[in-house]
């Protein structure tokens, strides 16, 4: 990893799922610039650095454009990357060929430039990405998983001839040295984030069927957007909105939710979303304390769930039970909701307080402050976190435990652990799945009064089932 900025990391783990958004340009160019190394990995990694999420994500492959080797890759957040030397005020094109659905590009600063070839086929398709070098001596190229399995090939970095001027290549993409996260603001949110095994839950109910209207892996990833609750935000955030008054997702529930669901089975239909007598299928994940059956059932055992986010807005009319509320991160369960994450602010306190919940299988639930206190008559918590304020949580199941951890600028700020030993989720029919978004805890204010958050980075992972 040494020798990749901590930007192209994050880049990569918001996944750039996006469909061919750019347009062709030609340009002209000189002969080859004398800078990459081991540009068609003849010499395996050498010059290279590699990121994979795990140890089958990157490999050398047999399979070649030129030559007799290529970089394969195959699973989410995996990538290739140089730090080239070039000339300040220069214009350039990368060019690599590639096989299958994969980015192209070039950071340059705090800037990221990129193309996107999606392609089933096995054929060898030549990408190209242009950019201006400004006043930088050296510029990070660039191979990325998006999506599907590719294969990266005879990379080549040339310098434009004639005036050097040559049309940057279409989008740019704010990094986190310029206070983003390598999100853009001109794409939709299946096209800044990897939400290809997330569906939607909104507040509409645009078919009358009185239910919450669903969007499915798919509609996410070609890039639904919403601009009353589900949209790319200045910044590049995904924004996720909820008025207390709006369509429901069943008659057991009694709030208003803009929330993404966990999909496992990353769009294949061919996979039921759950299973009616309550047992594990392929689409959802089980506790590692669940039966050996179970394990081998499901879609993967234990899981973590990492988000970055800002509150921008909390109810502020309603019951004193209930106002300010909003939870914004989930594991449930077939029935029950093993961990609820709320961030609470209530009305004339300038910060807010974030707080856990545990629900017993068929019981009670367990509550537990992390920063503040939940109560509905609480002090303004000094050390707080106020609205539009940037953190992060990780929600981490694994077995019998159940940790969450909020965290800010790096620090850790707040952790807390349930003992879920007697809690009756380690048993066969049973199944989890994450949620994230806004899930409006108030039915009692206001009906256009409302909840908002924008997210900057969302990362769900698990281990196998084997």
């Amino acid at each position: 990893m040494n020798g990749l900025s901590p930007f192209i990391r994050k880049v990569f783990a918001s996944g750039l799922f996006a469909l061919s958004l750019f347009s062709e340009v030609s340009v002209a160019v000189d002969s080859e610039v004398p800078a990459i190394l081991n540009p068609g990995f003849e010499s395996g990694w050498a010059g290279w650095v590699v990121g994979e999420s795990s140890d089958a994500g990157a490999a050398i492959s047999d399979t070649a454009n030129g030559g007799s080797k290529s970089a394969k890759l195959s699973e989410k957040s995996s990538y290739v990357a140089q730090v080239v030397q070039v000339k300040p005020d220069t214009s350039y094109q990368l060019r690599a060929f590639i096989r299958g659905t994969g980015n192209l590009g070039a950071k340059v600063g705090s800037e990221i430039f990129f193309e996107q070839q999606n392609s089933k086929s096995n054929d060898w398709r030549q990408l190209s990405v242009n950019f201006h070098s400004g006043t930088h001596r050296a510029v990070t190229l660039f191979g990325g998983f998006a999506g599907r399995e590719v294969r990266f090939d005879d990379f080549a970095l040339l310098e434009a001839s004639g005036d050097g001027q040559v049309a940057d290549s279409g989008i740019k993409f704010l990094s986190s040295s310029s206070g983003g996260y390598g999100l853009s603001p001109d794409l939709a949110p299946g096209q800044n984030f990897d939400l290809a095994d997330w569906y939607l839950n909104t507040p509409d109910d645009r078919d009358g069927d009185n239910k919450s209207d669903r969007f499915s892996e798919s509609d996410l990833v070609k890039g639904f957007n919403d601009p009353r609750y589900f949209y790319t935000g200045p910044d590049g955030g995904l924004v996720m909105r909820a008025t207390i008054d709006g369509a429901k997702t069943s008659t057991n529930t009694r709030f208003v939710r803009t929330e993404l669901r966990e999909m496992l089975r990353r769009g294949n239909r061919s996979i039921k979303t759950k299973l009616d007598d309550g047992s594990p299928n392929k689409n959802n994940w089980v506790f590692s304390s669940a039966p050996k059956r179970a394990q081998s059932e499901a879609g993967a055992v234990d899981g973590i769930l990492k988000a970055t986010l800002a509150v921008n807005h909390v109810t502020t009319t309603g019951s004193a039970s209930q106002v300010g509320r909003v939870v914004i991160g989930q594991i449930h369960a077939a029935k029950d909701e093993p961990i609820r994450l709320y961030y609470r602010k209530l009305p004339g306190h300038s910060k807010g307080s974030i707080y856990a919940a545990h629900e017993v299988s068929k019981g009670d639930d367990i509550y537990a402050d992390l920063i503040g206190s939940r109560a509905s008559n609480a002090r303004d918590p000094q050390d707080g976190i106020a609205l539009d304020e940037k953190f992060s949580y990780a929600i981490d199941a694994k077995g019998h435990q159940l940790r969450v951890s909020i965290f800010q600028e790096g620090s850790l700020r707040a952790k807390h652990s349930f003992d879920l030993t007697d809690s009756g989720y380690g048993v066969a029919k049973e199944y989890m799945y994450f949620k994230a978004g806004v899930y409006n805890q108030n039915n009692s204010g206001d009906p256009q009064d409302y909840v908002q958050a924008t997210f900057y980075q969302l990362d769900n992972q698990h281990g196998d089932n084997r």
